[in-house]
């Protein structure tokens, strides 16, 4: 029983809790939701408040512009040297317009026309009021005027005196002065209360609503504890103000703007307090209703609580992890790279990257090829210490942020995660040996020329770039080396559009060699960089920066022009022509006018469109088939022969080559490296039914990167057509080519 009642007491008491929360719940949000609702009613009237006071600016300055656009059109009355000739003009001039008044006053006479009245002739202007008489001493300096609002004799309402200069061969001979009414004009169901004041508060002109008691507009409101001097000097500086004042009990809202003319302030005022009201009662009916459904809404809160948890937890996963293998993803690395580096500057970047990781997937499947990413994470992370973190970026890549700065410690670590690596169950109990390429840089390092995450994530990138010229697994840390690199890589990309201009882009010549007979077939245009200081930069610097920034769209169209120069002077100078292969970008071949333009220099030229060969790379190719295809057959048209560059360097797809229409095709130079250097038996065969199936295909074959006899015997006994490389001849300028190659060829008959 006693267990019963302290169950029972313990229920109570979280029941009394839930029911306390629940009622602080309601209490603060029915506060919350009329404190809300005020103010949103408060903003929405200050900015009705606010276009009223614009538009009712916009109005005077309007009806003023108009008055002085009329008082300035009665200039050309004193064309006119007779002064009663000037008079009787005055006159007709004011019974067509709406002034009250209107005065020429100078040296020689002062004439008033008045509404209704005679003109009147030698009229003293110590006569006039005040500000009749400032306007006129204004304007005799040359200056048009406006008066402040003043009360007139001859109108019962607020009138303004304006003022121009009256010019004769551009010499001031008088003055020109109108007296007019001047209202505030609002709409019938405007709300607002408004006048115009001056920068001491003194109310010069009212409107419909007048809530006027005195001359002084802070007299006639209470402004509780505002700081009526603070206000003043706020108007006398020309500021916008806003106040907050109470009239017959009720809070008010008020906007006071300057007019740009003289010290007048516009004053707009909500006076009318139904929407308050209405606020009110639909503020008790809203917490009345709240009260009904608040258990609902605690429910609905609950679950919505619940979800939203849920979902950011799968947006978090989404935005910052790695959905296959669970690590960061690059975006996160990022970040949180960035604010560890803030808090400490030593650190070293590692960029992990698998060798050919595709060719892993097409040999084991993507499910293998998954279960070694995700493995590959595991090795990594449990090799971490304290405030080290690594990431996975694209499909073969992973990032280490690391603390150690010493490079043996980090040679040591990383060579011990890549044993655990290769471990990965025997590598499936195959002979298939993974390769893995480390780039490293340290931010201590002297030569880094940028110490910004950002910038160490750059240099990493260069450290990687030279892991990858190795064919083995390699770990390469950023030297002197990467940093020159780095350096010539600015240079590049500050340098090529004038290097363009200045032809600092030479034309170099490589030749295709026929292997049946040894002899010369054609040639491949390969572009150099050498600079007027005889500095010379090479393809695999440039190209690169030239792909990212598209500025190898110019390059292609110059080699492409270049080439067909060469085959033109052969045929001038009498020599049979050989074909030259030129490279296109992927950004060039997919130009809109692409076709348009080779056609435009060939015909320039007057060549035959089949010397020029037009190499594309197959990655180029990989989801554009079709695309690709009907821009060949242009080309084909035309009389261009196609080829595909590089075959076997990237993802090969052995079913595109049998749907393209091209002409030729070049094996890659890394097929020889991988025979003759790895010894690999299955690249050899490979190689072999290439070679075949593009003969069935009646596509001709070339092969890159023959350096050796032993290379040149294995293509030709292939059935290879052509052999290019250093084994033949290097790239050479045109000129050594022509000496070397063309000089003694055969004439044309």
């Amino acid at each position: 029983m006693v267990v019963d009642k302290t169950m029972f007491g313990n229920r109570l008491k979280k029941t009394i809790l839930i029911v306390l929360t629940v009622a602080i719940f309601l209490l603060g949000t029915s506060i919350y939701l009329r404190v809300y609702l005020n103010n949103t009613i408060k903003e929405a009237i200050i900015n009705q408040i606010k276009v009223d006071s614009d538009e009712y600016i916009d109005r005077l300055k309007e009806q003023v512009d108009t008055d002085f656009q009329i008082l300035n059109s009665f200039t050309s009355i004193f064309t006119i040297e007779n002064d009663l000739d000037i008079a009787l003009a005055l006159d007709l001039a004011n019974q067509k317009s709406d002034f009250i008044l209107l005065g020429y006053f100078s040296s020689s006479s002062n004439v008033v026309a008045i509404n209704d009245q005679d003109i009147k002739y030698d009229v003293k202007t110590s006569n006039l009021s005040k500000p009749i008489q400032s306007v006129i001493e204004e304007t005799l300096l040359g200056k048009k005027a406006i008066s402040d609002i003043f009360e007139s004799e001859l109108s019962t309402q607020p009138t303004v005196a304006y003022g121009i200069p009256v010019l004769r061969n551009n010499q001031i001979i008088g003055s020109l002065v109108a007296l007019d009414v001047l209202h505030i004009t609002t709409d019938e169901n405007d709300n607002t209360y408004a006048c115009i004041i001056d920068s001491d508060g003194n109310i010069l002109l009212g409107s419909n609503q007048d809530i006027n008691q005195t001359n002084s507009f802070f007299e006639n409101i209470n402004l509780k504890d505002t700081n009526i001097n603070q206000i003043k000097s706020d108007l006398k500086n020309n500021k916008n103000v806003s106040l907050t004042f109470d009239y017959k009990d009720e809070s008010c809202q008020a906007i006071l703007k300057p007019i740009d003319i003289n010290d007048w302030y516009m004053v707009c005022i909500d006076i009318d307090q139904s929407a308050g009201l209405s606020i009110s009662q639909t503020a008790r009916i809203v917490n009345g209703l709240f009260v009904v459904i608040v258990i609902l809404v605690i429910g609905l809160l609950l679950y919505g609580y619940w979800m939203t948890l849920k979902n950011n937890h799968e947006l978090a996963l989404s935005a910052y992890y790695d959905r296959l293998t669970g690590a960061y993803n690059l975006l996160y690395f990022n970040q949180k790279g960035k604010q560890e580096l803030r808090q400490n500057l030593n650190c070293s970047i590692v960029v992990l990257n698998i060798r050919q990781f595709k060719f892993f997937n097409e040999i084991f499947g993507n499910e293998q090829g998954d279960k070694l990413l995700c493995h590959i994470k595991g090795v990594i992370e449990n090799n971490l210490n304290s405030e080290e973190f690594c990431c996975r970026d694209t499909a073969d890549q992973f990032f280490l942020f690391l603390r150690d700065i010493d490079k043996e410690i980090i040679e040591s670590r990383l060579n011990k995660i890549i044993e655990e690596i290769f471990d990965y169950d025997a590598l499936l109990h195959t002979n298939y040996h993974l390769k893995i390429h480390c780039g490293i840089v340290i931010s201590s390092d002297q030569y880094n020329l940028d110490t910004t995450f950002d910038g160490l994530m750059v240099s990493v990138m260069f450290a990687l770039d030279k892991a990858k010229e190795k064919l083995q697994t390699s770990i390469w840390f950023y030297d002197v080396e990467l940093h020159e690199r780095e350096k010539i890589d600015n240079y590049i990309e500050s340098h090529m559009h004038q290097a363009l201009e200045k032809h600092e882009f030479k034309f170099f010549l490589q030749p295709k060699i026929g292997l049946k007979d040894g002899s010369l077939e054609s040639a491949e245009a390969l572009v150099r960089w050498i600079t007027n200081d005889g500095q010379e930069l090479y393809p695999d610097q440039f190209i690169p920066i030239f792909e990212k920034s598209g500025f190898c769209i110019e390059l292609d169209m110059y080699m492409f022009e270049e080439a067909c120069k060469q085959i033109k002077e052969w045929i001038d100078e009498g020599i049979e022509p050989i074909g030259i292969s030129v490279n296109q970008s992927k950004l060039l071949f997919y130009e809109a006018d692409y076709v348009e333009r080779l056609e435009k220099i060939v015909n320039k030229y007057q060549i035959p469109a089949n010397l020029i060969t037009l190499e594309i790379l197959e990655n180029l190719v990989i989801d554009n088939v079709d695309e690709v295809n009907s821009k060949i057959e242009c080309l084909h048209k035309i009389g261009f022969r196609v080829s595909m560059d590089d075959f076997g360097s990237g993802y090969s797809s052995l079913n595109i080559l049998g749907k393209l229409d091209i002409d030729e095709l070049k094996i890659d130079k890394d097929f020889l490296q991988e025979i003759f250097v790895e010894n690999n038996f299955r690249t050899k065969l490979i190689m072999e039914e290439i070679v075949k199936l593009a003969k069935i295909l009646s596509i001709s074959t070339v092969v890159e990167g023959v350096e050796t006899l032993e290379c040149n015997y294995l293509i030709r006994s292939f059935g290879c057509d052509f052999g290019q490389g250093y084994y033949y001849d290097k790239p050479i300028s045109n000129d050594k080519f022509n000496l070397r190659y063309m000089k003694n060829r055969k004439k044309i008959k």
